[in-house]
């Protein structure tokens, strides 16, 4: 790009803005520009950004750049076909003008941390427009070691992460008036929670109230869980690296026909997006997975196309 000036530059902004019809949005993102130290070169990529995407986007929505949030930054990124570092450039222009306008009316800034951006193999579009139970059920299908079987029904059925199914000892399995309940345990120096404030209690009957298992798949996974006690004399359960899992798991998932690898952490996304589209709060979806809220209600509802008020 040949160097520009800034005046100049904000020169070619204002005529292409006139032939726009946004001139509430163009008046302040010009009053915006004007604020900033940025040069001219980058003045017009600010430019490309937001007449490209985040006006359209306003006009389409028929909303404020005040009242944008994250999920609306990600929409807006929605389709643009460069890589993931020039993506995250462009959200973080966006996010600084809307932080901008936001800070006018003594609004919360929003964290670029949190913007879930689309991408063409992104794994949200990967588990809401591909992945199946049908898929998972047939991959778990081709599993022959009954250590592995269990990790993938638990990432599938209780949204562990793979540390957590690996993680689990015989004495985090408990039985309470006819339920099973498992508590997953941060344990320094080997696999289980992500952290102290991970740990948490999950019973069966949370996950069946979800509609996520039915009682064909909790009887596998309690014989899973006994075929492994009388097989298996040790510690963990699953007395497993993640290597053998991982690479189990891609296999079974190429051989049941699945079009892109099949990753543990896709079946702990795919519990998470199948919860909330039967209906699940977020904050019952948290209490079970341990994600944060913020990270819930951002990007699985993106994942989702749905708004965040259930919670």
């Amino acid at each position: 790009m040949e160097p520009i000036s800034k005046e100049k530059a904000l020169e070619k902004l204002k005529e292409r803005l006139a032939n726009m019809d946004e001139k509430k949005n163009a008046e302040t993102f010009i009053t915006y520009l004007n604020s900033t130290k940025r040069n001219g070169n980058t003045t017009m990529l600010d430019t490309w950004v937001m007449t490209n995407y985040l006006f359209p986007y306003l006009k389409g929505k028929n909303v404020e750049i005040k009242d944008l949030t994250v999920i609306d930054v990600s929409e807006a990124l929605k389709g643009l076909n460069v890589k993931e570092t020039t993506l995250s450039t462009y959200a973080q222009k966006m996010l600084a003008f809307i932080n901008w306008e936001r800070g006018r009316y003594m609004l919360p800034l929003l964290k670029l941390r949190y913007v879930a951006i689309p991408k063409e193999n992104a794994k949200s579009t990967i588990i809401q427009d591909q992945l199946t139970d049908e898929m998972i059920r047939k991959a778990i299908d081709k599993i022959y070691s009954l250590r592995i079987q269990l990790a993938a029904m638990l990432m599938w059925k209780f949204g562990l992460r793979l540390s957590e199914a690996l993680g689990l000892r015989w004495d985090d399995l408990k039985r309470n008036y006819g339920d099973y309940v498992m508590i997953i345990r941060y344990r320094e120096g080997d696999y289980g929670a992500k952290g102290v404030k991970g740990e948490r209690v999950i019973s069966f009957q949370d996950v069946e109230y979800m509609n996520i298992l039915n009682s064909d798949e909790e009887i596998e996974i309690r014989s899973l869980f006994e075929m492994i006690r009388n097989k298996y004399k040790t510690q963990r359960i699953i007395n497993l690296n993640k290597s053998p899992v991982e690479e189990t798991l891609a296999k079974a998932g190429k051989k049941a026909g699945i079009p892109f690898r099949l990753h543990p952490h896709l079946l702990r996304h795919h519990f998470i997006v199948s919860a909330l589209d039967h209906g699940a709060s977020i904050t019952d979806i948290q209490r079970i997975t341990g994600d944060s809220l913020i990270t819930l209600s951002k990007y699985y509802a993106w994942a989702l196309k749905k708004p965040t008020t259930n919670i």
